[in-house]
């Protein structure tokens, strides 16, 4: 019994030894981390023990294993960084509404967007809006926008075309048709139906110029105490002449020379009319079938002298001709803008018929 206490003695105390030899070393032991743990070229992990464990448990490092340790180092440390983690794992944005979708969610479509744009530029064109439409004419050649007629509504850069029946021609967009000679055409119109008046004599009836233009055109001016335009003398007319047979210009007027001395000795300045006229030049414009010719109107004390430019053209079938006046006083005509605007409106003029 003796014996077998002391073995069981001898038993408990070599437990207890190793109990304690296994705490000390429980103790001494450090866990490595993380970044104590590199990737080799050769993929292999190495483990890093702390410097007691070194010392307690790696053998002698010869020089061989030194020179492995310190080339395996230098790979390692020229082998390329760990990369970065990535946005991957980071939360991402919604992406912004496509154009559908707002415009679903405004309540339309492409559709609607076509239709209200189209509208509004065949608004803004129609109403010519900021001389939208003008500047658009200006792109296309005169003789197309002519025979569109599209000029007669929208003025054509600086200048819109009056049309009447047998000729067309244009004026600057500033100017208006005269009214004193659109109320005389209509009194001549009134006058032959009004036959009780005329056989009675109870009213006296307005008295209508012979001569009467056909259409007249001056730029607006305010009025005088007499009701008269300051810039009457300014301004563009036709007169027509109609009911003839076999009219021609060289047949009947001969050339132009002779025609322009004819016209000013018996209409526009006649001997005893205290007017003197001097003519500066004429030509004959086979293009329009039409004779021009320019002069001087000296009208004495009843005015400053005009200058004057006439066009003469005969219609086709020798039954009328129409003379187109373009009036100003001669100071204005030194100015060249004023100038360019009144030779534009005579070389315009032509026959349509």
């Amino acid at each position: 019994e003796t014996q077998n206490f002391k073995k069981r003695a001898t038993k408990m105390k070599a437990i207890g030894i190793f109990l304690a030899v296994c705490v000390q070393s429980s103790s001494a032991f450090q866990a490595p981390s993380i970044s104590s743990y590199r990737l080799s070229p050769r993929t292999t992990v190495s483990r890093h023990l702390s410097t007691e464990d070194e010392q307690q448990v790696a053998p002698p490092i010869s020089e061989a294993t030194t020179t492995t340790n310190d080339e395996s180092t230098a790979a390692s440390s020229s082998s390329p960084p760990l990369a970065e983690p990535t946005q991957e794992f980071q939360r991402r944005e919604p992406p912004p509404p496509s154009v559908d979708q707002m415009m679903l969610a405004m309540g339309t479509n492409p559709r609607r967007l076509l239709l209200g744009n189209l509208s509004a530029a065949g608004i803004a064109l129609a109403g010519n809006f900021l001389g939208v439409t003008s500047k658009l004419l200006t792109a296309v050649p005169e003789e197309v926008v002519e025979k569109t007629s599209l000029d007669t509504y929208y003025p054509r850069g600086d200048f819109k075309r009056c049309r009447s029946r047998g000729y067309t021609f244009v004026i600057p967009r500033e100017w208006v048709a005269d009214t004193f000679v659109e109320l005389a055409k209509a009194q001549r119109r009134i006058q032959p139906l009004d036959y009780s008046m005329s056989a009675t004599g109870s009213r006296q009836q307005p008295k209508v110029p012979n001569t009467l233009p056909d259409a007249a055109y001056g730029p607006a001016g305010r009025l005088n105490a007499n009701g008269v335009s300051e810039s009457g003398d300014t301004n563009v007319s036709v007169i027509v002449n109609s009911g003839l047979k076999g009219f021609s210009l060289v047949g009947t007027l001969g050339t132009p020379q002779n025609a322009a001395e004819f016209l000013l000795q018996r209409s526009i300045a006649p001997e005893g009319s205290g007017r003197v006229a001097t003519l500066l030049n004429t030509f004959e414009d086979k293009d329009r079938n039409a004779y021009q010719f320019e002069y001087i109107l000296d009208r004495g004390t009843r005015g400053p002298p005009l200058r004057n430019i006439a066009v003469i053209a005969g219609s086709s079938q020798g039954d009328a001709f129409y003379t187109l006046t373009v009036v100003a006083p001669a100071s204005e005509w030194e100015k060249e803008v004023v100038s360019n605007k009144l030779r534009k409106i005579a070389s315009s003029f032509h026959l349509t018929v």
